[in-house]
């Protein structure tokens, strides 16, 4: 018998196998692909405040990187916040955490599908009738997670398309707030540059044709050379765990319901789900306890989920009033100390402070003192 069964070798899947594996626990890391990380479903981008989650070395797998998040308003005007970002190779990325866990201990299976598991019990069935038992199980495996539906519990999803085509050297990521281009979430629309490689990733929530709208309206030009596409969960599940079991990351429905963005989520919930394994394996605690700390630690996403249906309120000419009163402010990041600075630069822009727009500042101060980045 295993100490865990980790379901999915993604970002969160490998890093809970390795921090596990270190602490001596005997872990089976599966995933259903021959190759992860492929196809890319990814923007790319991560702060770099988060990237220390992962326990890991810089290595080949950055692409560039940014000085800024550029929020783009429909009439193009636009206000920054500071904050220095990453730009990855995702396959890259992926394939290196899942050496780092194979090289901490993890054994690893690829190719191998899951049906169900047995939250109870810790029994995992695979494709063609074999079963793993394990003390624990961890479902990392992703938007659809096979462990999660064993759970009772579906993630609502939304689909997200993006290209990967050429582009100039940028000190930004972009952010495009656009009414007519919002189907799902709040801000609809991203270029993410990858300096190294002169490309970037355009991309938005929705489909195909929402895609090609966004840039056709936006004037984006440059050579397409690739396209990729997939499901961004939009919101935490309603259960984490159950029995053995725990949801970790895109499975767990762990992302940014702002921005959809999964990788510091990925990266936190694997390692908090790790710490509270490595305790209930070791006979300190009778259960996991690990739900009451994650949705105590992922505060901010209630912040994010109001943020978001205060922006899907507005109008394409109310966002261009508010672009307006924020054009070309820079704020000095999302934590405590931009606090006075959100203030000061509210009280020289009064057009910011209407009562439309009032709902949001108050989230984006309260963001500020919550001191999440992601």
């Amino acid at each position: 018998m295993y100490s865990t069964v980790v379901v999915g070798a993604g970002p969160a899947g490998s890093t809970a196998a390795r921090f596990l594996s270190e602490n001596g626990h005997d872990v089976i890391l599966i995933d259903r692909k021959e190759v992860v990380g492929l196809p890319k479903q990814c923007a790319e981008g991560i702060f770099s405040a988060c990237f220390p989650e992962f326990s890991t070395a810089i290595g080949d797998f950055i692409t560039g990187s940014a000085r800024y998040l550029q929020v783009v308003f429909p009439n193009l005007t636009s206000y920054r916040v500071r904050g220095d970002l990453y730009m990855l190779d995702r396959p890259s990325f992926d394939q290196h955490l899942l050496r780092v866990a194979e090289r901490s201990g993890a054994e690893v299976v690829l190719g191998q599908k899951v049906e169900s598991i047995d939250p109870e019990s810790g029994e995992v069935r695979l494709k063609g009738g074999e079963t793993i038992k394990a003390e624990t199980v961890i479902g990392a495996d992703g938007p659809a997670s096979r462990v999660a539906r064993s759970m009772g519990m579906r993630n609502r999803l939304v689909p997200a398309a993006q290209v990967e085509m050429t582009w100039p050297e940028d000190d930004a990521i972009y952010a495009y707030l656009d009414h007519d281009l919002r189907p799902f979430n709040s801000y609809s629309s991203w270029i993410f540059p990858k300096n190294d490689r002169g490309t970037a990733n355009v991309g938005c929530f929705g489909t195909v044709p929402t895609l090609e709208s966004f840039i056709s309206k936006y004037k984006i030009e440059g050579e397409v050379l690739e396209k990729n596409g997939g499901a961004i969960p939009l919101g935490i599940a309603p259960r984490l765990q159950q029995g053995r079991a725990v949801l970790i990351g895109d499975a767990g429905g762990l992302t940014n319901p702002f921005t959809g963005g999964g990788l510091y989520p990925a990266a936190r919930s694997a390692r908090i789900a790790a710490e509270a394994i490595d305790r209930f394996l070791r006979g300190e605690t009778n259960k996991i306890e690990y739900e009451s700390r994650m949705r105590k630690d992922f505060v901010a996403s209630d912040l994010h989920l109001k943020a978001r249906d205060v922006l899907a309120g507005l109008s394409n000419d109310e966002l261009c009033r508010l672009g307006t009163a924020m054009n070309g402010l820079i704020f000095p990041g999302l934590k405590f100390t931009a606090s006075p600075w959100l203030i000061w630069r509210g009280i020289r822009h009064p057009g910011i402070m209407k009562p439309k727009y009032a709902p949001l500042l108050k989230l984006l101060f309260r963001y500020c003192l919550a001191g999440k980045v992601w």
